[in-house]
């Protein structure tokens, strides 16, 4: 047997980015991020991972810092100018200094491959370059809060440590070691948070949030070592060592105020005011909630001198708790250290702030302050200061770029034209957003295509009223037309009344008296007015309803009379009329701008197609479809008999079928008849309360691909439903039904084609007082523009190539507000996932599950051969958010159905689908929910276990598919075990309740089943036991009968882990069950039931034996990787609390003297680890290969999930 086997190699990670920074690598912009042991050196231009460094091998990293870079280049103006450039990064008490040179051959190595992927070569830096990363590296006598590389000398650094001791330290000049040299500190309270800036050669000047509440805010003279010898060696009575440390350090403020502990503090460069006077900032966040602005300016007037009363009272009162109060803050006499500024935000703690660097104060003073939040969202300040009176801090903006919580990083990057700003999330997202310079609303006209390349990353916004475009488009009246008089509303002033995007780049505006106008965004914003003739303006004023065919170009405007008229730009400014319906056009639809229609198979250009409309009458039963040819003229018109109470609110042709949804949800579908008119073959009752918001074919990957089709309704949900026909029999079958992020209006969904002929889902709707747009393929945001909430007028359009640029228009008021973005402002440089600790996972083939505290269910596809991108292995294709409470258990069936537990007695089963699309894989929906719950309902169901009976299949199910049954055991956490038969068709049916004792259960697995449904089950228990429950159909009016339950005694306390196989023989089956405790311990049992030839089930421990102190920690996964040497050893694999995984060799486990052998321990990036899944074997080694690429020849493949998640193989 070979030595490797056993052997763990992590594969992918995804963690918490826990520290950014921007480094410029050959004049481009680079970002540094850390996530777990490694950085991640991303491009920012192109939004790709260029190379990853392990940095240190068992520690997570916590600390970016790269020197500022000089005018000529280098990040040193003195000193030894040929030295390369350094960066220094930290965690725990570990620290490393890293060149810049090693960042470059890996990102230039990247290159080799061409198509801009990493090799596999490259991945990580310790295989790609060798020595060039034997960097120097130290470790510190304490936790480390912050670090910095001299801008003077970029072989000199300075550490904070977590009891505010500045610790120096240089890097030899062989450039092999890193030297820590003395420490210095004036006083040692327990710190939560630090910030250095260097101001001159010899000094830095210090900011410490502590523990308690306070900022102690110090000047470090590092040049002091003669100075402290002097000391150290003249004082009496004192201990020399402390001398020597106090010794160069000036306390100059202690800042009281906040009401927690301070979580972050930032000294800002020194700023001119326009007073003439350079004043330095200190912003300071806390548990409190609030941010608060403080001067730290140093004057010449009243400074402490750091010795004396002032340092011992410092001393006394904040390294022993929180003291006796200091009266304001402690500094000068005349308190100039005062708090200057202070606001409450976040809805929770807030981690991070920050001051944006400028040097001077223009215009009104403002000063732009950024906090970051446990809340996970990154908020925009603004500082109004005023050093004549009080400054005012006021809440500019908010941006939810993360999910879940934390955002636990940040990197900002400033110049003149604006900043970017990178965060890092708990949900293991990098997130970027530009901002400008000054405020983000700018009207419209004053920006171009030329000057619009400055603020690339803005929703540009400008409101326009009536009375504005009036005075714009001035026009003379048409010769010899009769004047008519201005219609007003009632109150006196002109309205808009309604308005499209006939274009990507241009609005058609309506308003109450009649009177058209046409905006033009192409370049500069223009406006001007439609001339047409009087009578016109009299009919459709008051009343109009205007729709667009942007693949025309066309505007077709509905009247009060029944008339229709058309715009095209270039027929001239006149209104046409095509046609006239019996009564008062309510809506128009545009059924030639969607996909599949019939009368349009023919391709060609734009100009050489037909349109064709649906349209609605008031109180009419029929719907008419108009068609007309490329000259819009009318060529064909055919009625639709609609069903009765069906107000018709949006349609399309889905593959030849005529579909159309109304406004209680319900959806109507079509077939043309030979004779040209239409037959109703189908009402869809989706039974929502509201309307069907739009109508979407989904394009067929081949011909003999099936027709799918795509709703979105104002529910919050969106749908895809399956077209089935076959000779005898129409269905129209529901395959997936979710949530997007937003909501609960959708309002829209279309397809955006990208460069690559690929397709994106997109959706749109409101969330809140914003408008969103949802890219559902790539499961990110494109935009957030609020606009004050949905219930309003609005129309939206997305610009031709661009899959980040729309324009969107709405009414506010008597206003209307237009928005146009060219790029979204939040890009996802990297992907992320839950937000919280993922609790569960399961596996099945190439999709992996997972749930969270967040309550959401994310499946991934699992890729763990992808040569190009290392963040393509796993990648999440769906969120699924029905739960309420926690979720506690998740369970695959194949790739068939998804079942999923949690608190207040939720269980569902979910249907799982491979749909045959390339814009959505996969389809979920929610089939059944458990019913049957206790009188409170507040029970957990802490675990499960699914056998899938036997396929029947259904006489009520004409499309041949398939039943499937299943038998579902739960256990409860009152100690109740209950099984249930479960079908789609007859929901769940019981089995049978059993108790346990007051001990709640935690894991439950199925044996075998008798009479071909009753199963016998083995239970795991918070008491240390295991328990098997040999018949299950005993309800909780009877007495239990202890006499059919088997317990055994493995842990001492709670077994946190389970996992088991079995082996069958002539004699009956032996069971390997592995479990894992809190107890730090992992039991072993080996369990047998004699055959059903030798008579009823008698389950016997044959052996069991346990091995403790298996990890320093709880054993919260366990899995079997597989078994060997013909069943009889087996190779298991376990993760901890202690994060680390190791695997373990069973030697003869059915034997009576086994033997256990520790092959691999590897530390875990995943803190407080939930679950453990072996992904491969879990059905057998015949589906290895279902996995898509594989894994190596002898190789299975482990998960391990908690704070992130890990793809470790196995050898």
């Amino acid at each position: 047997m070979s030595h490797e086997a056993g052997r763990l190699r992590r594969e992918h990670v995804l963690s918490p980015i826990t520290a950014l920074a921007f480094v410029a690598l050959h004049g481009k912009q680079f970002l540094l991020a850390a996530e777990d042991t490694d950085i991640k050196v991303y491009d920012v231009v192109t939004s790709r991972l260029r190379a990853t460094l392990c940095i240190f091998e068992a520690q997570p990293i916590h600390g970016i810092s790269v020197p500022p870079v000089t005018e000529d280049g280098s990040s040193s103006n003195s000193g030894a100018p040929d030295s390369p450039a350094r960066i220094l990064i930290w965690g725990g008490n570990a620290v490393k200094v890293i060149s810049v040179r090693a960042i470059e051959e890996l990102v230039y190595a990247s290159h080799k491959n061409g198509d801009g992927s990493i090799r596999s070569d490259v991945r990580r830096g310790d295989e790609a370059i060798g020595t060039a990363l034997s960097a120097p590296e130290a470790v510190a006598p304490d936790w480390i809060f912050d670090g910095r590389i001299s801008p003077f000398d970029n072989s000199r650094i300075v550490l904070l440590t977590a009891h505010n001791e500045v610790i120096q330290g240089r890097v030899s000049a062989d450039q092999k070691n890193l030297v820590l040299g003395q420490v210095q500190s004036p006083s040692r309270p327990i710190l939560y948070s630090g910030n250095f800036y260097w101001t001159e050669r010899e000094y830095v000047l210090v900011a410490a949030g502590t523990v308690f509440g306070e900022i102690v805010v110090w000047k470090c003279h590092l040049g002091y070592k003669n100075g402290i010898d002097e000391v150290a060696n003249n004082s009496e009575g004192d201990d020399p060592k402390e001398r020597r440390e106090t010794a160069g350090c000036e306390i100059l403020y202690v800042l009281s105020g906040h009401e927690g502990s301070i979580f972050g503090v930032h000294i800002a460069p020194e700023m001119l005011t326009k007073s003439g006077e350079n004043i330095r900032l200190l912003a300071s966040c806390s548990d409190d909630r609030t941010i608060r602005i403080w001067d730290i300016t140093e004057r010449s007037y009243g400074l402490p001198n750091g010795g004396g009363g002032y340092g011992t009272k410092i001393s006394d009162a904040r390294q022993t708790g929180f003291g006796d109060s200091i009266i304001g803050s402690v500094g000068t006499v005349n308190s100039h250290s005062r708090c200057v500024a202070m606001a409450m935000g976040h809805i929770s703690r807030i981690w991070q702030v920050e001051i944006r660097s400028i040097d001077s104060l223009s215009g009104g003073g403002m000063v732009e302050v950024y906090s970051f939040g446990e809340d996970a969202t990154m908020q925009k300040w603004h500082l109004e200061l005023n050093t004549a009176q009080k400054s005012t801090l006021s809440h500019h903006e908010t941006f939810s770029n993360h999910s879940g919580k934390q955002i636990w990083s940040h990197a900002i990057l400033s110049d003149r034209k604006g900043l970017l700003i990178a965060t890092g999330g708990g949900d293991g997202k990098i997130a970027l957003t530009e901002l400008d310079s000054s405020h983000t609303s700018r009207n419209l006209d004053d920006i171009t295509a030329s000057n619009a390349v400055h603020y690339p990353r803005s929703v540009l916004e400008f409101e326009i009223s009536p009375s504005y475009l009036i005075e714009r488009c001035t026009h003379p009246s048409p010769e010899n037309a009769p004047s008519i008089s201005t219609y007003k509303h009632g109150n006196g002033k002109e309205m808009f009344q309604s308005f499209t995007f006939i274009t990507d780049d241009q609005l058609l505006i309506t308003t109450r008296s009649g009177r058209l106008f046409l905006g033009s965004f192409a370049d500069k914003v223009t406006w001007r007015e439609l001339n047409f003739p009087t009578a016109i303006q009299k009919i459709i004023q008051s009343y109009t309803i205007l729709r667009s065919s942007r693949r025309a170009s066309t505007a077709f405007i509905g009247a009060p009379n029944g008339e229709l008229f058309y715009y095209y730009e270039a027929s001239g400014d006149s209104l046409r009329s095509i046609y006239k319906a019996e009564r008062k056009i309510t809506d128009i639809f545009c059924l030639s701008d969607t996909l599949a229609s019939p009368s349009h198979a023919a391709h060609g250009s734009n100009e050489e197609l037909g349109t064709e409309l649906l349209v609605t009458a008031f109180g009419s039963t029929k719907a008419e479809i108009l068609r007309l040819d490329k000259h819009r003229t009318l060529i064909q018109h055919i009625e639709v008999a609609v069903p009765a109470e069906f107000i018709v609110t949006t349609a399309a042709w889905c593959h030849s079928y005529l579909t159309l949804g109304s406004r209680s949800g319900n959806i109507a579908v079509f077939s043309t008849t030979t004779d040209g008119s239409f037959c109703l073959l189908s009402i869809i009752e989706v039974k929502l309360g509201d309307k069907i918001t739009s109508i979407l074919p989904l394009p067929r990957c081949s011909e003999d691909s099936p027709l799918y089709f795509l709703t979105t309704a104002r529910d919050g949900k969106y749908r895809i439903h399956e077209i089935l026909n076959s000779m005898d029999n129409f269905e129209v079958r529901l395959l997936h039904e979710t949530i997007p992020p937003f909501g609960p209006m959708i309002e829209g969904s279309w397809l955006f084609e990208n460069p690559d002929g690929k397709q994106d889902l997109m959706l749109c709707g409101f969330r809140g007082k914003y408008f969103i747009v949802w890219n559902v393929t790539q499961q990110r945001e494109v935009t957030a523009i609020d606009c004050g909430g949905g219930h309003r007028i609005f129309d939206q359009v997305q610009i031709r190539g661009n899959p980040e640029g729309l324009r969107f228009a709405c009414t506010k008021a008597s206003q209307m507000k237009i928005f146009s973005q060219k790029r979204a402002p939040h890009l996802p440089l990297k992907a992320g996932g839950h937000g919280r600790e993922i609790k569960s996972l399961s596996a099945s083939r190439q999709y992996v599950a997972t749930a969270a505290e967040d309550t959401v269910i994310r499946i991934w596809k699992l890729d763990p051969k992808n040569q190009g991108e290392e963040e393509q292995r796993l990648q999440c294709v769906l969120a699924l958010e029905k739960h309420n409470p926690g979720i506690q258990k998740l369970k695959w069936f194949k790739n068939q159905y998804l079942f999923s537990s949690g608190g207040n007695e939720e269980f569902f089963a979910w249907r799982v689908t491979s749909l045959d699309s390339d814009i959505c894989p996969l389809g979920v929906v929610c089939e059944a929910v458990f019913p049957d719950r206790t009188e409170m309902g507040d029970l957990r169901i802490t675990d499960f276990d699914v056998e899938c009976l036997k396929e029947n299949a259904s006489p009520n199910n004409t499309s041949s598919q398939m039943e499937l049954r299943f038998c579902i055991t739960m256990s409860l956490s009152n100690s109740t075990i209950q099984s249930y038969l479960y079908s789609a068709r007859d929901g769940f049916q019981l089995l049978g309740r059993r108790m346990y004792t007051g001990a709640c259960l935690t894991q439950l697995r199925h044996l075998i089943l008798t009479n071909h449904c009753y199963p016998q089950v083995l239970t795991a228990a918070t008491d240390g036991h295991l328990a098997v429950f040999t018949d299950i159909r005993s309800t909780r009016d009877e007495a239990e009968d202890p006499a059919d339950i088997h317990v055994m005694k493995v842990h001492q306390s709670t077994i946190k882990s389970l996992d088991m196989r079995s082996i069958t023989t002539g004699s009956g089956t032996s069971y390997l069950i592995v479990t894992g405790g809190d107890d730090d311990a992992i039991g072993v049992l080996h369990l047998h039931s004699p055959s059903p030839e030798q008579g009823p089930s008698e389950y016997k421990t044959r052996n069991k034996f346990i091995i403790r102190s298996a990890h320093a920690a709880a054993v919260t996964g366990i899995g079997i990787v597989r078994l060997e040497n013909g069943g009889q050893d087996a190779i298991i694999v376990t993760a901890s609390n202690d994060q680390r995984v190791k695997t373990w060799r069973l030697v003869g486990w059915q034997s009576s003297s086994p033997k256990v052998h520790l092959l691999c321990d590897r530390y875990s990036g995943v803190a407080d680890a939930g679950d453990l899944e072996v992904v491969c074997g879990q059905y057998g080694a015949e589906d290895a290969d279902l996995l898509e690429g594989g894994v190596g020849d002898g190789e299975m493949m482990v998960l391990v999930a908690g704070v992130g998640i890990e793809a470790w193989t196995v050898s």
